[in-house]
């Protein structure tokens, strides 16, 4: 295969890149770009993410046959440490995530994506950049069924500064970067592992179990949830990544209309994984006009003490804003590379749902996505 640079091995992702990669001893080198002091404490970050996919020998073991780099992606055009010159394959994880902080956001997705290339352009063997972007760079207005080619689009209307980002991203490798062998790669919405549950990461997860314990949706119960495991998606990263000849450089990794959700079938596989909770039946409502309602029915399920609880309240009313588009992101064109298809959400609900701890416990994995960053200090003279 020869010498992969990954950046956001310590993230959810990255780890299960890292796991699925490392477990096959193909003969692959890894080297990864990590923000860290020194390159052991490099690798004791990446031995803590591999610990949440397997026991902590493994994942001590598989860490030490990484080789860890440490510096910052967002300025790697100005790391002239030798061991990037030959590399063979980028993989681009690592993100910042917040759906607030625009210019924080974008300086990282964007500008620190940019300077990743350009570092790219001194890498004579390089032979594939897989950039990872979002399925959701579509926007909040785009048709049930998403194609790829249509996007990023102009005239898409983002509903937080990350997807900005992504898309922006994007656009401007395009734009500026034609000389790089660069494949994109968009995942929709990663949630859980189809046999590990969630003990990975419960990301995004929570929300879907507040939805069920809120008995609330945005939407028809019919529209679509397009969700997909972290080990598949890991999977069809390196797929994609291995394969030498690729018919397209954008792709999907999504459920596609076979294996995408809908909140009924959550419904039915809520209650067959927890009986205890009884019958779901799932009241309808007007995200924008009742505010009020979720608030009280949030009230009345978790409490609103503490600003743990009102930071998970703001970001239940961002997922569903999401979640009221009923969007299925087409995979046609990853499954014409042979890939395999994912599990559908509905079938490995209950995996995820055996390990859960309580839901307000689970918010913690994505609170650092909805805390709104800190105001920036005016200069003083001294400064």
């Amino acid at each position: 295969m020869g010498r992969i640079l990954l950046t956001g091995a310590t993230g959810f992702l990255g780890g299960a890149v890292l796991h699925q990669a490392l477990s096959r001893r193909d003969g692959t080198e890894w080297v990864c770009l990590v923000r860290c002091p020194s390159a052991e404490q490099g690798r004791q970050r990446i031995a803590a993410r591999l610990s949440r996919f397997t026991d902590p020998f493994t994942a001590q073991r598989l860490a030490r046959s990484v080789e860890v780099v440490p510096g910052d992606f967002t300025r790697a055009d100005l790391d002239a440490d030798p061991r990037l010159d030959s590399v063979t394959h980028v993989l681009h994880l690592a993100a910042d995530t917040s759906w607030w902080g625009e210019e924080r956001v974008s300086r990282t997705n964007h500008d620190g994506t940019l300077a990743l290339a350009r570092r790219a352009r001194t890498m004579p063997r390089l032979a594939r950049f897989l950039h990872v972007s979002t399925a959701m760079i579509c926007g909040a207005e785009a048709p049930s069924l998403v194609e790829e080619a249509a996007y990023p689009s102009r005239d898409a209307r983002h509903l937080v500064a990350y997807t900005v980002s992504k898309a922006a991203a994007e656009t401007s490798l395009a734009g500026t970067f034609s000389d790089l062998p660069i494949v994109v790669a968009r995942p929709s919405i990663v949630v859980g592992h189809s046999t590990l549950g969630a003990a990975p990461s419960s990301s995004i997860l929570w929300v879907i179990r507040a939805a069920d314990r809120l008995r609330l949706v945005p939407c028809d119960p019919d529209s679509a949830v397009d969700v997909v495991p972290v080990d598949w998606v890991a999977d069809s990263l390196l797929g994609l990544l291995r394969k030498s000849q690729l018919a397209h450089d954008l792709y999907h990794v999504s459920a596609g209309a076979r294996a995408r959700a809908t909140w009924h079938d959550l419904m039915r596989a809520f209650e067959a994984a927890d009986p205890a909770g009884g019958v779901r039946t799932f009241t309808r409502f007007d995200l924008a006009a009742d505010r009020a309602l979720l608030r009280r029915r949030f009230a009345e399920t978790f409490g609103l003490d503490g600003s743990l609880k009102q930071a998970m309240l703001r970001a239940v009313r961002a997922y569903y804003a999401f979640s009221s588009l009923d969007l299925t992101f087409s995979n046609a064109r990853l499954l014409a590379e042979g890939l395999p298809p994912p599990p559908a959400f509905a079938d490995y609900l209950k995996v995820c749902l055996a390990n859960a701890p309580e839901i307000t416990e689970q918010f913690a994995d994505d609170l650092d996505m909805f805390v709104p960053p800190a105001p920036s200090l005016p200069l003083t003279a001294s400064a």
